[in-house]
């Protein structure tokens, strides 16, 4: 008896050491609409402030060393614009509205121009595909906003640049090189080839009848059948732009294998949101959970898990997801309020305008896309706490 009780004590030590060591339990914040929406203004607020001159946006700050960057990064700054156009549309703010044309000039200034189409460039430097694809979206999301219609022509020469990137295999290549004036074979970009494949099925939308769905369809084939191996991923990358492009194309345009592609997206999106729930715990937790996302990494999760949740409302293939994607995604955006840095704690900053608002790394650090992709995301997690209360 004295033995089969020390067995049991031994089994029920090593299932709480699992437990406490592997499996940790998750932090899953309560979220409310109000919390929300005074986090996405915190977010707005801080990429206001971060306005500079020539159409530039603060690109990063060091709260430890009281430093503001000097980097930029033009890519970025197509998401923070689009972050911005996107809040304006939801809002019909004006003073959102005027933050996020604040870019345009900076946008005018550098762009590349060839017969056939136009890139979104510095002056001697290679296009890249994901600066443009992600252009071509924060104008479509200030078409949406304003029904400005002024921006047209670019938002078509920079679908056209996408266009001219794309291989016989529906794949799209990530930089136009200005040396040699020819696309570099062989090289993709980690987030260009979502953000392609949304720049497409948003062309389609707005501009029907104009050729648009044939490079959506043959790219969003390419990304669900063989972009991991083609591109090198071992597991399903977990990429929010993909998201995105599949709500858009939504039941009508998606055949079985970009629909069980979007299957594996949840999957995945939804272990990072497990993941970051269990992670920052003290002990050997960090060792297996590792430190908290970033505020883009919290903000991408929740981006990828909303669009996600759209697709799984409108086609019944994917409704046995809709509850599981509500949950993690709420948990995911609980995280990022908690997360945030108040108005209270920012004094404590040497720059409290510079930290308020933001999410820091572990190190202190806060960039322009660590802003926006929260604020994105909230917006999206916002549009399902009102849906399901309506439901």
């Amino acid at each position: 008896m004295r033995r089969l009780l020390l067995y049991a004590a031994v089994l029920a030590l090593g299932a709480l050491a699992l437990r406490v060591m592997v499996v940790p339990a998750e932090v899953c914040p309560a979220l409310t609409p109000a919390a929300a929406r005074g986090a996405i203004a915190e977010a707005f607020g801080w990429l206001e402030r971060g306005m500079r001159p020539g159409g530039l946006y603060t690109y990063g700050y060091d709260r430890k060393h009281d430093a503001v960057s000097e980097d930029y990064n033009i890519t970025r700054h197509a998401g923070v614009m689009f972050g911005l156009y996107q809040l304006a549309g939801e809002t019909g703010d004006d003073e959102v509205l005027a933050a996020a044309e604040h870019g345009l000039s900076f946008v005018h200034a550098n762009l590349l121009r060839k017969d056939d189409w136009t890139a979104f460039a510095e002056p001697g430097e290679d296009a890249r595909l994901g600066a443009s694809g992600l252009l071509a979206i924060a104008l479509i999301q200030r078409r949406l906003a304003t029904g400005d219609e002024s921006e047209d022509d670019l938002i078509r020469g920079l679908g056209q640049f996408l266009a001219a990137q794309q291989q016989a295999d529906g794949s799209v290549l990530g930089r136009w090189s200005l040396a040699t004036e020819s696309r570099v074979p062989g090289e993709y970009a980690k987030f260009g080839t979502g953000q392609a494949l949304w720049t497409f099925a948003l062309l389609d939308k707005l501009f029907p009848g104009e050729g648009w769905e044939k490079p959506a369809r043959r790219l969003a084939h390419y990304v669900a059948t063989r972009r991991d191996d083609v591109e090198g991923y071992v597991l399903t990358f977990p990429d929010h732009w993909s998201a995105y492009a599949l709500a858009e194309l939504g039941p009508g345009k998606l055949g079985e294998p970009e629909v069980a592609y979007a299957r594996e997206l949840a999957g995945i999106l939804g272990l990072n949101s497990r993941l970051e729930s269990q992670s920052g715990q003290g002990g050997l937790n960090r060792v297996f959970r590792g430190e908290p996302a970033s505020g883009a990494g919290l903000g991408t999760v929740s981006e990828g898990l909303a669009a996600l949740w759209r697709l799984s409302v409108a086609d019944p293939r994917l409704a046995d997801l809709t509850d599981n994607l509500s949950a993690r995604l709420r948990c995911t955006a609980g995280r990022a309020v908690e997360r945030q840095i108040d108005p209270v704690e920012a004094e404590s900053a040497p720059r409290p305008l510079l930290a308020r608002g933001a999410w820091f790394t572990e190190d202190g650090y806060t960039q322009m896309d660590h802003q926006r992709h929260p604020l994105s995301g909230l917006l999206a997690t916002l549009e399902v706490l009102e849906a399901e209360s309506t439901r």
